[in-house]
C-alpha cells in the first residue's frame, strides 16, 4: 500500500534500506554507569600507587612533627571554699536588707561568692593581672626577648599587654566547671611542663589572694558606713540590728584574713606532666596517610580516560 501524497522517489526511499551517513550518539547514563563499575577495578590495578601515596603521606606528616615543639598540659582541680560562717546571721536581719545593701553586705547564703570567684578566674582582667604579676611577657614571647640583654630584640616589635592577654586566654589557659559538682578545672598548655604546672596553681593562688583582699576592703568600707548610720539613729531595734551587722562584718573580715583558700581549695594541685600532650605523632601520621591515600585516589580518577600502560604499549607497536 503506497503512501498517499508522497512523490515516487520518496516512496522508494522509505521502502528501501537506509542509506547515507549516520552519527551514533552513546547513552550518557550507560557510559557513566560503565565508568563507575570500572573505577573500583582501576583502583585495584593501581594498588601500588595508592600504597606509595599513603606511605609517603604518613612519612611526611611524621617528619613535620619533628619540627613541632612539644606542648605539655597541666591541670589543677579545685573546689569552691566553704562559705559557712560568712553572712551566717543574715536570716534574722531581713528587715534591714535595704540598709545592708547600701553597706555592701550580702545577707544571702554565700552562693554568690562561688559565681563571683568563677567569673573572676575566667575574666580577661584577671588574666591581665596574672600576666603582670608574674611578668610573663618575656616568657610568652620568648622569640622576641633577649634574655642576656634583658630587653626586646632589636628589630622585633615588643608585644602589647592586650596581645598577651588574648594569647594567654585563647591558647594557653582553659577554665571549665562542672555544674553538678561545682568543681573547677584550670588547664594550662605550655612548652615547659614545670611552667605549665606553676601557672595552673599560681592562678588559683592569685584569685584566692585577690578575692580575700577585696573582701577585707569591702568589710572595712561597710563598717565605716554602719558606724555613720549608727550615729544617726536612736531607735533601739535599729541600733541592735546595726550592731549585728557590724558583728557580722567583723567576723567576715577576720575569717577572710586568716582563710588562705578563700575562694578555692585544691583537690588535686597541678604537677609537671611527664608526657607531652601534642603533637600526637600516631594521630598525625594516620591523618597524613589518609590524605596521601586520598591524593592517590584522585590521581587514579584523573587518569581514568587513559588506557592501562600495557594497552598503550601494544597500541604503539
Amino acid at each position: 500500500m503506497s503512501e498517499p501524497g508522497l512523490p515516487a522517489g520518496a516512496r522508494e526511499a522509505l521502502q528501501g534500506p537506509p542509506s547515507g551517513y549516520f552519527i551514533v550518539v552513546p547513552d550518557p547514563q550507560a557510559r557513566d554507569a560503565g565508568e563507575l563499575e570500572e573505577f573500583p577495578r582501576r583502583l585495584l590495578r593501581a594498588w601500588k600507587l595508592l600504597l606509595i601515596a599513603a606511605v609517603a603521606g604518613g612519612l611526611i606528616a611524621l617528619l613535620l612533627t619533628l619540627f613541632m615543639r612539644p606542648l605539655y598540659r597541666a591541670k589543677a582541680l579545685v573546689a569552691p571554699a566553704n562559705t559557712q560562717g560568712l553572712s551566717g546571721q543574715g536570716s534574722g536581719l531581713r528587715q534591714l536588707s535595704g540598709l545592708a545593701g547600701l553597706a555592701g553586705i550580702d545577707l544571702g547564703t554565700g552562693g554568690g561568692r562561688r559565681e563571683e570567684a568563677l567569673a573572676t578566674l575566667s575574666s580577661k582582667s584577671f588574666a591581665r593581672e596574672f600576666i603582670q604579676s608574674a611578668n610573663l611577657l618575656p616568657v610568652l614571647y620568648a622569640e622576641r626577648w633577649d634574655a642576656r640583654a634583658g630587653q626586646w630584640r632589636a628589630g622585633q616589635q615588643p608585644p602589647t599587654l592586650g596581645e598577651a592577654v588574648r594569647l594567654f586566654s585563647e591558647n594557653v589557659v582553659t577554665i571549665s566547671d562542672d555544674p553538678k559538682t561545682t568543681f573547677v578545672t584550670v588547664t594550662v598548655d605550655w612548652y615547659s611542663p614545670q611552667i605549665a604546672a606553676e601557672w595552673a596553681n599560681g592562678m588559683v593562688n592569685l584569685v584566692n589572694d585577690k578575692l580575700r583582699n577585696d573582701a577585707v576592703q569591702n568589710s572595712q568600707h561597710s563598717l565605716e558606713y554602719l558606724d555613720k548610720e549608727l550615729a544617726k539613729t536612736n531607735v533601739v531595734e535599729v541600733r541592735e540590728a546595726i550592731y549585728h551587722l557590724i558583728e557580722q562584718q567583723v567576723e567576715d573580715a577576720m575569717m577572710a584574713s586568716v582563710q588562705h583558700d578563700y575562694a578555692y581549695r585544691f583537690l588535686d594541685p597541678a604537677v609537671a606532666p611527664e608526657r607531652k600532650n601534642s603533637p600526637k605523632r600516631s594521630l598525625l601520621g594516620a591523618a597524613g596517610a589518609a590524605i596521601g591515600l586520598l591524593v592517590g585516589v584522585i590521581v587514579v580518577f584523573a587518569r581514568r580516560g587513559r588506557p592501562p600502560r600495557g594497552e598503550r604499549a601494544a597500541a604503539g607497536q
